[in-house]
């Protein structure tokens, strides 16, 4: 059934110091998340413009540091895991390396270390970085799945790119995670689709796509079955999501599926480092078998600061009212990224 995109537009009056103090009146808008209910608000900044941001002096500096994540220290100062879940010590995918987490955020926790390599610039992330990753994560996840089903019913794969977007470690890697609880989000996600199933018989998830594919103003287009589209409310600036509509849990991806989540993925990225967007985060969001009304997902925001202060992007709206925003517009971002997903060939 379609769904409805509902959003409140207000109109802010002021007098203009820059027209001799005449009468001038600006929009925001209030938008509803479609499935939660939960509202953005979209303020677009005038002349809202990044600058380009040099990492180099960063990295060099965290190279004077010490890493634990580097390979020649890696083996000698990174934790192993219990020999239930892994009696190798540590799960390896090639070039990558799966970890205990010394500071766990859950009960299971992992580090997904992703590159021996100390510094990867934004431009050479490619898919075979980020498929061997997250294939490592669900390595992870299925084995802890399996050995503490109770204590790991809900999971996630994160990724923090470079410090402005919470990572403390400039090496690339993941966060893994698996609990007895989801996360709030991941909880008003999974009850609100089920619950929309429950009422309509229906996946939230397959009426969006088909919705956003009607109307054309933030569908981007697919790579294999993964369907992408830029969030109608967004969580933060540049939001898409990557949708795998018949899955539904961590045993159901295959690499395939991760290929193209990963495609996709670097589609995004590129858009971001042209738009000067010096940091992502980016989540996996899955759900248990008897969860109907979920898919798999992918989601993916910018992150950057705000010069010449280096301040923060998250502030007072995100941290004290729980309220996402943006100064994009969800359908100027799509607009701007349709062309690196044509041509759209819809696929069942």
């Amino acid at each position: 059934m379609p769904i409805e995109f509902i959003k409140a537009v207000n109109q802010s009056s002021y007098l203009d110091p820059g027209s001799d103090f005449a009468l001038k009146t600006v929009e925001s808008e209030i938008r509803y998340d479609p499935l939660t209910g939960r509202i953005s608000r979209v303020f677009p900044f005038r002349k809202f413009a990044l600058q380009r941001h040099d990492w180099m002096p960063f990295v060099k500096e965290s190279q004077q540091r010490f890493c634990p994540f580097c390979p020649e220290v890696l083996e000698k100062v990174t934790p192993k895991f219990p020999a239930d879940i892994a009696p190798e010590g540590r799960i390896k995918i090639g070039d990558v390396t799966v970890i205990p987490n010394l500071n766990p955020y859950d009960k299971h926790a992992a580090l997904v270390v992703m590159s021996s390599r100390h510094y990867i610039p934004v431009e050479e992330i490619d898919a075979k970085l980020i498929v061997s990753s997250f294939r490592a994560g669900l390595d992870y996840l299925q084995r802890v799945t399996v050995a503490d089903p109770d204590e790991s019913r809900y999971v996630s794969v994160n990724w923090n790119y470079m410090p402005y977007s919470g990572g403390s470690i400039i090496h690339p890697h993941l966060q893994i995670l698996a609990g007895k609880e989801p996360s709030n989000y991941d909880k008003q996600l999974i009850n609100a689709s089920d619950a929309y199933f429950a009422a309509s018989k229906n996946s939230f998830w397959s009426d969006l796509i088909n919705s956003e594919l009607k109307n054309g103003d933030r569908y981007l287009g697919q790579t294999g079955p993964v369907h992408w589209l830029c969030a109608f409310a967004p969580r933060h600036i540049g939001d898409v999501i990557g949708i795998l509509p018949d899955k539904r849990t961590i045993f159901d991806v295959t690499d395939e599926d991760l290929n193209n989540l990963a495609t996709g993925l670097c589609k995004v990225i590129r858009y971001y480092d042209q738009s000067n967007f010096p940091s992502f985060n980016a989540g996996l969001y899955f759900a248990n078998t008897e969860n109907k009304g979920f898919a798999v997902h992918a989601r993916i925001v910018g992150r950057f600061t705000i010069f010449p202060l280096v301040g923060s992007d998250f502030c007072h709206m995100q941290i004290m009212h729980d309220d996402p925003w943006t100064v994009i517009l969800p359908e100027v971002v799509a607009e701007e990224l349709k062309p690196a997903f044509s041509p759209v060939t819809p696929q069942s």
